[in-house]
């Protein structure tokens, strides 16, 4: 696994979430054997995340994925809006909290950041990302924001989100550290933007700086 490390140019970190500050490795599983009658509608899920990656809609967002999802469950969309925010990712909370733990050079990273005075922030794919952290122990309030892309208005890589959190933060893109564990959505999105990427997990491919 590749440790992050800052550069002196560095004034603001954006961390991915899932499969960054804990490796994910089993979560889909877990999730289907305690739950294997909404293995369908978890499948639902996943290909509308899909199909909606990189796209950005601002406040229509959510709604959009909304009816996409139901479509594919056949349901109304305030059926599949209430199974994805009572039932899916409650039930990916508890499974990160009973299985999953926070990976070793998350804690003292947050920490060398708050040390010198970097702003750091939590870019989830999903939402649900401050009852996520809490699982697995951090404290959400030591972030300078925590939220989800699709809260923002898009899904990773829209170029959208990097620009909404830097305008936000008030740093430029070139002085931003993106960590991700995929290349094609946070290496992308920093790419667009002009920022520095890591990509943490090296038996998948090796940390770069763009």
């Amino acid at each position: 696994m590749n440790i992050p490390t800052l550069a002196e140019n560095h004034r603001l970190v954006i961390l991915d979430l899932d499969g960054t500050l804990y490796d994910k490795k089993g979560l889909s599983r877990r999730m289907v054997l305690h739950a294997p009658w909404d293995m369908l509608k978890m499948l639902a899920e996943r290909k509308t995340r899909a199909e909606m990656k990189g796209i950005w809609q601002g406040e229509g967002f959510a709604e959009s994925y909304y009816q996409r999802m139901a479509q594919r469950m056949h349901c109304s969309e305030k059926k599949a809006q209430a199974w994805y925010e009572k039932r899916y990712m409650p039930l990916m909370v508890r499974m990160i909290g009973k299985y999953q733990r926070v990976n070793d050079w998350v804690i003292p990273f947050v920490e060398e950041c708050r040390n010198r005075g970097v702003k750091i922030v939590v870019l989830s794919d999903y939402t649900h990302a401050k009852e996520k952290l809490e699982a697995l122990g951090i404290d959400a309030q030591v972030f300078d924001w925590v939220g989800s892309a699709s809260e923002l208005g898009g899904l990773k890589p829209a170029a959208e989100l990097m620009q909404t959190l830097t305008e936000r933060m008030g740093v430029a893109a070139a002085s931003c550290l993106v960590i991700g564990d995929r290349e094609d959505t946070d290496g992308e999105m920093a790419r667009k933007a002009g920022a520095d990427f890591c990509l943490v997990f090296s038996e998948r491919a090796q940390s770069a700086t763009v």
